[in-house]
């Protein structure tokens, strides 16, 4: 009996190593996923010799990498008919996968050239966050120019800022991480604290 106690316990203790495995790869997975899209969408517009925009629905967890001629703007995007495609998907739904999450638990100052990219350091409600997304659709783009240069569509944005970021929140909030880009140059980083 004792021995069938043992074996039950080290069946249990490898079932939650197991799953904590699963869900940190499953999330890596994810945000391997969006980075692609995110720095596909930028090379396309060099590529391509035309703007691009990678747009974000922090609220339906889904983005797209589309085509932004002169004349294109976030307000005239419809999800439902987004021009031409350049890259397109959808955070995984269920328990315990990735989502824009919110900017809670990661408030630290980044580094150059990054360092005025904005950042939060608390959010109560804890809702999506993106600093450059309308707050009221949670819709937001980067546009990338030919020539390497982004802007950014959606909301306000705070003035001195040279890049402007959204995050993204693991399986169980415990992993944030945020991805900042840079207007100058469109770099593309990842933070993760």
């Amino acid at each position: 009996m004792v021995v069938v106690g043992i074996v039950a316990v080290l069946t249990a203790m490898s079932l939650g190593g197991y799953e904590r495995l699963t869900s940190r790869a499953n999330f890596s997975s994810v945000l391997g996923n969006v980075m692609t899209s995110l720095r596909r969408t930028r090379s396309e517009a060099a590529g391509r010799g035309v703007a691009t925009a990678f747009v974000v629905d922090t609220r339906a967890n889904r983005w797209w990498g589309v085509e932004a001629p002169a004349g294109w703007t976030l307000g005239g995007f419809d999800p439902a008919n987004p021009g031409t495609v350049i890259v397109s998907d959808t955070f995984p739904t269920g328990s315990g996968k990735a989502v824009f999450g919110p900017a809670a638990g990661f408030g630290a100052s980044l580094p150059a050239p990054f360092a005025s990219v904005p950042v939060i350091r608390t959010q109560s409600p804890a809702l999506p966050y993106c600093s450059f997304c309308n707050p009221d659709t949670g819709m937001g783009a980067i546009v990338f120019q030919p020539n390497g240069a982004a802007s950014f569509s959606g909301a306000a944005l705070a003035r001195g800022s040279q890049g402007q970021q959204f995050t993204i929140q693991g399986p169980n909030e415990s992993r944030t991480v945020l991805v900042a880009v840079t207007s100058r140059t469109g770099v593309v980083e990842v933070f993760e604290q």
